[in-house]
């Protein structure tokens, strides 16, 4: 009788927690998420974070753009206001490369309520084999010292994802988690977590388009064209 292969019975007790892990990570992710809107091919969630009084939020949507000009947009932080919900100002602190950047951001609120302000550092990733393009956000509120008249956010972290499909239209997934600081009115805490990524991803749609974004290319961003 043939004695078992000692070095594939350790890999496959290896892979098997493995693979539990991968699962259970995918669907804590996936956990927990409420659909808060669904409109104009936008849907909306939100989710509570444990210790935190203010909802995770995510935003789907499908765009037609090319990747390249998806991230081209937000990388123009200029011209954040025009598309950006409540954005009233952006500018980028320091470009250290294509894919790594240091932004500043201003978001209006209606008085009596201070606007709120945000630095961030971006980076971008995308993946070999699927093409999925990743923007990572994380706040760095200690980049600049704090503006008079606005309340500084300490933390953030969050990402917009952009997959492709297969016709050419690109899915997009916006996903925040942030402490605003102060005290917030529950109607503005609400608006800020739904209506905010809605009418952000509405204005993409649209804005993306734009000739300046679609015929913009990136080296170290591939579309799924360029492999036919």
């Amino acid at each position: 009788m043939e004695r078992p292969n000692i070095q594939i019975i350790f890999i496959c007790l290896w892979l098997v927690p493995a693979v539990f892990i991968s699962r259970d990570t995918r669907a804590l992710e996936n956990a927990g998420w409420v659909l808060e809107k669904d409109e104009n091919h936008i849907a909306c969630y939100t989710r509570v974070v444990p210790g935190s009084d203010f909802r995770e939020y995510k935003a789907v949507t499908v765009v037609q753009s090319t990747l390249t000009g998806l991230v081209a947009l937000v990388a123009d932080m200029e011209k954040a206001p025009q598309w950006i919900d409540t954005c009233m100002e952006g500018q980028v602190l320091e470009r250290m490369s294509d894919n790594e950047s240091i932004t500043y951001s201003a978001n209006s609120a209606p008085w009596p309520v201070s606007d709120r302000d945000a630095v961030v550092h971006n980076t971008v990733h995308q993946d070999k084999e699927t093409y999925q393009v990743t923007i990572r956000m994380s706040a760095k509120p200690e980049y600049i010292p704090e503006r008079q008249g606005r309340v500084r956010i300490k933390f953030l972290k969050g990402f917009w994802q952009f997959t492709p499909d297969k016709d050419g239209a690109v899915s997009v997934h916006y996903q925040v988690h942030c402490e605003p600081g102060g005290v917030l009115p529950a109607w503005l805490v609400k608006a800020a977590v739904v209506d905010q990524p809605y009418n952000t991803l509405l204005n993409m749609q649209t804005y993306v388009l734009k000739k300046e974004y679609h015929e913009k290319r990136y080296a170290f961003i591939k579309e799924v064209f360029d492999s036919k």
